[in-house]
């Protein structure tokens, strides 16, 4: 990396460090618009299997859908404009677009200004600029086409990968908040200094504000920071080793079968059952299977949790896991 991100804490900062409890809709799309129009020797491999699948499912109209985010917010850009992850899609998606679509002009007008310092900008986003309501309004339904159509029938991998993060930051705090910090994948704490590789130098003084620090599962480079100092300071940052299952140990396979001791070893981190199949690529019927019979064995719990029921290691099974 060319530069280096640098977030300036306070004593005050410390009070208002936030950890985001879900996966954001919003910067999840823009993100895995990135992971599908980069080059495929630059996604990692635990995305290629999400890439070729959204591939699969890209039609004509969806194609355009993604130039048009892409003009916005190409994967190679130092920057692109703040306006399109509003702090409201913490709420979800639809606060998310219902924040996006609401975009003042002078705010459009600003950040496209920014944006075309880095860059040239296609000729349409003069109109944007411009503070054309209808041609936002088609970047906020091509946001909501693209996470309902390419990310939503895998969000219970992300949003499994994301709480299995957050597990382990809140973990990490057991030794503090310093402690938390300088666990983060991809970044260095030095008190009062936390920095990571970035596409450039970029500063970031928090001034008594706070941070709200979002675990992405599709964030495959840098971190991604927030850029305009008048807005809460966000970073959103890449997952360490998540999307692809470890191979079971040696032991397993003969006393509980290859498949169920894949099933047991993924669930080193709590995971749904469609989360499960996505991530082993089985059978949701074939993954209900084996996790009734661990279940039944007591190596593995499970919990309901709204639409989800959600399935963690026991005990024994932990201890079945490292034997």
């Amino acid at each position: 990396m060319a530069g280096t991100l640098r977030i300036h804490f306070s004593d005050r900062d410390f009070l208002h460090v936030q950890f985001a409890k879900s996966p954001d809709p919003i910067w999840e799309a823009i993100l895995a618009l990135h992971v599908l129009t980069s080059p495929e020797p630059r996604v990692p491999v635990r995305l290629r299997p999400w890439r070729r699948r959204a591939r699969h499912r890209t039609g004509t109209e969806l194609r355009r859908t993604c130039r048009l985010l892409a003009d916005l917010a190409p994967p190679d850009a130092a920057y692109w404009p703040d306006f399109l992850t509003p702090v409201e899609s913490e709420d979800g998606l639809a606060a998310g677009l219902d924040a996006l679509r609401a975009t003042s002009a002078a705010r459009l007008a600003g950040e496209l200004r920014v944006a075309a310092h880095h860059r040239n900008l296609p000729a349409w986003t003069r109109r944007l600029a411009a503070g054309d309501r209808g041609l936002l309004g088609q970047v906020a339904d091509a946001v909501r086409d693209f996470h309902t159509r390419l990310i939503f029938p895998d969000w219970g991998e992300v949003h499994s990968a994301v709480a299995a993060e957050r597990a382990l930051r809140l973990d990490a705090l057991d030794g503090g908040l310093g402690a938390l910090l300088a666990s983060l994948p991809a970044f260095t704490w030095q008190d009062p200094v936390l920095s990571a590789p970035y596409p450039h130098d970029h500063v970031l003084r928090l001034r008594g504000r706070g941070l709200r620090l979002i675990p992405s599962y599709f964030c495959h480079t840098t971190p991604v920071a927030i850029v305009d100092p008048r807005l809460p300071p966000v970073v959103v940052y890449p997952l360490p080793h998540c999307g692809s299952a470890p191979a079971p140990a040696p032991h397993l396979a003969p006393l509980l079968g290859a498949n169920r001791a894949r099933v047991l070893t993924a669930l080193e981190n709590t995971a749904t059952t469609g989360a499960l199949a996505a991530r082993l690529s089985m059978p949701d019927s074939s993954v209900s299977g084996h996790l009734k019979i661990l279940r039944e064995a007591g190596l593995i719990e499970s919990s309901r949790s709204g639409q989800q029921v959600h399935h963690r290691l026991t005990g024994r099974g932990r201890a079945l896991l490292g034997a």
